[in-house]
């Protein structure tokens, strides 16, 4: 319901209202009916004498959302004072208006997910509470990334430590658009993160453009993560198209759980690393889906995907970014069960659970497909690029325990070099 001054209505707010999704109104409805979703009052001072009678109409059923047409500091302050919901002054930025209106009527409404909600935390603590006596630490914070990711309908879940002073942030794991191949996050381009971090509170950054589709746009939520009197990390939530707004209970689950995973963190700064974490990540995936498949007789595959270019296109600077964007962009291709990791310095090794050899071939092959598009784009370090693939799946003869899949996958990534057609080499 649209209701106070319609003179002081900023010109073109009906058409941007209507374009959210709402349906407009200026008559209230009878005493008995049920209530609006939510008032928006529009008056052209603070101190116009309306205010109160308007927040006093309804009394405080449905959300009221005050706005004023002049530019003031005092009047969204002295209207939350009089018992609104939400106040704006001018200048009046309608998404970030339609998206407060959207987020009070969810906030009034969130009674009836209580249910889901429940059921959603609950599968997310028992996630953790699992994960800490199974997995290293790193692993729980992406096994938290992904999950959250799934449960939120996320178009991007991002993990980020933050230490004071520092000019980069380290992404401990991310969900989808990004992954630790790209390990900082230039942080002079989020200025909110500092804000979060100082103020402890979500900064909510309406209209921000994914690098990956840049003519697309999406509320960013930067939600810091607590712990003792630090703000160690930071989650990155995008929603998704579909589902474009998180409630306080979610953002609220989010942070409780992210504080579980930057404790595992911190925890476990101080362990002992005699291989590359990339490595011991690879070697515990893979004794996992080794044990899984001979307990439940299942089959899974490891695959090495090896990046071939020209000598000069391997080399420097061009080369490893080279080589982080091929990271990308598997990742993207991949299940979400899927795990993928480099491997050595041109090599990527992928584990596919409950996959044979055909299914991992097919993999394979449509992965190289999409990757051939890098050959397409501009730059030195993509100039005659092309992959070769060794496959080995669970059960095989010659497998009797995890370190016996790496030979078998090392021999038939040779084989598939030596090959001259479609360069993927299998262990038989």
């Amino acid at each position: 319901v649209l209701t106070g001054d319609a003179s002081a209505r900023p010109e073109g707010i009906e058409r941007a209202l209507t374009r959210a999704g709402f349906h407009l109104t200026e008559v209230l409805p009878p005493a008995g009916e049920a209530p609006p979703d939510a008032l928006l009052i529009t008056l052209a001072r603070h101190d116009d004498g309306r205010l109160a009678q308007a927040l006093e109409s309804l009394g405080p059923v449905p959300p009221r959302v005050v706005l004023f047409a002049a530019e003031s500091h005092d009047g969204p302050t002295a209207a939350l004072a009089a018992g609104a919901d939400d106040a704006l002054a001018a200048p009046v930025y309608f998404p970030e208006l339609c998206a407060r209106i959207e987020a009070r009527i969810r906030d009034r409404q969130a009674p009836r997910r209580t249910p889901y909600e429940a059921q959603v935390r609950r599968a997310l603590e028992d996630l953790l509470a699992e994960a800490r006596g199974t997995l290293q630490p790193a692993e729980i914070v992406l096994a938290l990334v992904r999950r959250l990711a799934r449960a939120f309908s996320l178009a991007r879940c991002s993990f980020v430590l933050t230490s004071p002073g520092e000019e980069q942030g380290r992404v401990v794991a991310e969900m989808e658009n990004g992954h630790t191949e790209h390990p900082r996050l230039d942080l002079s381009r989020y200025p909110e993160i500092a804000e979060a971090v100082r103020t402890r509170r979500p900064v909510i950054v309406p209209d921000v453009q994914d690098a990956a589709s840049p003519h697309s746009a999406a509320t960013l939520v930067i939600l810091p993560v607590l712990a003792d009197a630090a703000v160690p990390a930071v989650l990155l939530l995008r929603p998704g198209a579909g589902h474009p707004y998180l409630s306080g209970a979610q953002l609220e689950l989010a942070a409780s759980l992210a504080q579980t995973a930057a404790r595992a963190l911190e925890n476990g700064s101080g362990a002992r690393h005699d291989a590359r974490p990339e490595i011991q990540l690879l070697d515990r995936r893979l004794q996992e889906e080794f044990e899984r498949a001979r307990r439940y007789s299942l089959s899974f595959s490891l695959v090495l995907l090896d990046v071939e270019a020209g000598a000069d296109a391997l080399v420097g600077g061009a080369g490893e970014e080279l080589r982080r964007e091929v990271g990308v962009r598997l990742r993207r291709e991949l299940r979400l069960p899927d795990f993928v990791t480099r491997y050595d310095r041109d090599e990527f090794a992928i584990v596919l659970p409950e996959t044979g050899a055909q299914g991992a071939r097919r993999s394979v092959t449509r992965m190289r497909e999409r990757l051939g598009t890098l050959a397409a784009e501009p730059g030195p370090a993509v100039e005659r690029t092309s992959f070769s693939a060794g496959i080995v799946s669970f059960p095989h003869p010659a497998a009797a325990q995890p370190d016996d899949m790496y030979a078998l996958v090392e021999a038939a990534l040779m084989r598939g070099k030596a090959q001259t057609g479609e360069r993927i080499g299998i262990a038989e």
